[in-house]
């Protein structure tokens, strides 16, 4: 049972991570202060470091896609993908983003207009137009570049190079050399670990109480078992993992995540066509223009001379959680492009994630914020006085059939996060299991106990409360990943050096 487990890597990050959720749950109002200084910390002092690794990230991927190595193909010269794109898309789609997509589609822009950038008026006419915009930045072509270079790493590894491991310490190899089995690349293993368990419990921690929430809604439970309903919805989405992870890779999340964008799509269609259509169109128009003119100033904006509050709460958090999710986007989406070039891969996933995303923000959005500014429902007021489970609920009350939209949303959500959950188990149990063929899966019980781990932590940030308890997570799981995602550019970038040249001494 424990013969292929990496040691070194599972007992030391099982039991921090055990460490770390004792105090959680045993002093939850100290934990609450800690991590609210904690993230004053990183957002105010060191947030210039995200904005920058973001930049680096996307300098990484148009030179890499636009040089001679954007041909190379991630597997054998004449070698067709393993997966057909619409699979392909489907599972790098479900996977990089769950239940908080449509959760924070809906209430994100709310957020922005009642708070909105660059020091607007709130509720001001540039407030909306940026308020629609912001979260496609936030979700948008940014985002997806953070994962290229673990991607590309991975890949390369493991269908050029023929490594039998998908962790990221062996993708760092050619820069971290002799030390990759010993304790450096450990720490890069355990970091990985750190910034999966952060950015998964981050989505969980978001997405439970909302759909808790609804589900009270629907079948009229009372409020004082809310928590419990909480605890009911964690404990579905682990049997659908769980039924998932018995079925594999091929059978399990790829079935589960073309299910899940078919039910994604079909939810988008009917809030576009019930709700304003022309209205929603409208907006994503003008937010095209706006994100095109803005990028530059979006991506560099610290807002020095002010209090920085949008930059802390907002982008920098959003670029430290896809940090976090960088270690398990690059493992996952890596091992499944087998058979793509090198360019493909990082285009394809960046331009069918970000549309994806996109799309969710120009509807979600569009509709509650055409609700707040119609005066039909004060969404930013119920947010502020009642938080973000009331808010969802009240935007889903103005559509026809409020409890089968209620109910189809939730179905939607467990389909989402269960996806997500299972790509994130499966590459922890990559991460800790010693040796892993091309075409082999990590063992079914290490992926079950991540999971459960992911539910615990998820738990126990609840019981502290708040966004601000699941922001500080990704934040601090993502800060040292920066160092990682440096190392993996390096690395690529002399991988690919290395083996070019040895081809051309070859041919002479």
């Amino acid at each position: 049972m424990f013969k292929n487990i990496e040691k070194k890597i599972f007992i030391p990050a099982v039991a921090i991570l055990v460490l770390i959720m004792l105090p959680i749950y045993l002093v939850p109002d100290k934990i609450n202060s800690i991590i609210s200084f904690l993230f004053d910390l990183c957002t105010g002092q060191l947030g210039w470091i995200f904005l920058l690794t973001c930049l680096a990230s996307f300098a990484f991927l148009i030179w890499l896609s636009t040089s001679r190595y954007g041909n190379i193909r991630l597997g054998e010269a004449d070698e067709t993908p393993q997966y057909g794109n619409l699979s392909w898309i489907a599972m790098l789609f479900t996977a990089g983003v769950g239940t908080s997509i449509v959760i924070l589609g809906f209430l994100e822009p709310i957020y922005y207009v009642s708070g909105p950038p660059f020091n607007l008026e709130p509720f001001s006419k540039d407030a909306y137009e940026y308020a629609h915009m912001y979260g496609q930045f936030h979700w948008g072509f940014s985002a997806w570049a953070i994962y290229n270079p673990a991607i590309v790493a991975i890949a390369y590894i493991m269908f050029v190079r023929k490594e039998k491991s998908m962790r990221l310490s062996t993708a760092c190899k050619s820069i971290i050399k002799g030390h990759t089995d010993g304790w450096i690349g450990h720490i890069i293993d355990i970091l990985v670990v750190f910034g999966i368990v952060g950015s998964i419990s981050t989505s969980l921690g978001i997405g439970a109480p909302v759909l808790s929430t609804i589900i009270r809604e629907v079948f009229n439970i009372p409020v004082e078992y809310d928590f419990i309903v909480c605890i009911v919805v964690l404990i579905i989405w682990v049997l659908i993992f769980g039924t998932s992870v018995y079925l594999g890779l091929d059978k399990g999340i790829q079935n589960l995540s073309n299910i899940n964008v078919v039910l994604a799509f079909i939810f988008m269609l009917i809030v576009l066509f019930i709700g304003p259509t022309m209205d929603i169109l409208k907006m994503e128009v003008n937010s095209l223009g706006l994100y095109l003119s803005e990028f530059v100033r979006m991506s560099t904006w610290m807002d020095p001379f002010g209090e920085g509050t949008f930059v802390k709460e907002w982008t920098v958090f959003y670029w430290g959680w896809w940090l976090a999710f960088m270690p398990m986007m690059g493992m996952f989406v890596g091992k499944i492009s087998r058979g793509r070039t090198i360019r493909e891969v990082m285009w394809g996933q960046l331009v069918w994630g970000t549309l994806g995303c996109c799309t969710s923000f120009m509807i979600f959005g569009g509709y509650s914020l055409y609700l707040q500014s119609s005066g039909q429902v004060d969404l930013a007021a119920i947010l502020a006085s009642q938080g973000q489970s009331a808010a969802v609920v009240a935007i889903l009350k103005t559509l026809p059939m409020a409890k089968f939209m209620m109910t189809f949303l939730c179905v939607v959500c467990f389909v989402y996060l269960a996806t997500t959950i299972d790509s994130c188990a499966y590459v922890l149990a990559g991460t800790t299991t010693k040796k892993l063929d091309e075409k082999e899966d990590p063992a079914r019980w290490n992926r079950i106990v991540w999971a459960l781990l992911f539910c615990l932590l998820s738990i126990g940030l609840m019981v502290i409360g708040g966004l601000e308890a699941v922001k500080t997570i990704s934040v601090l799981t993502g800060l040292p990943l920066v160092a990682v995602i440096f190392i993996l550019m390096a690395s690529v970038k002399k991988m690919l050096q290395d083996d070019a040249e040895k081809m051309s001494k070859g041919k002479k």
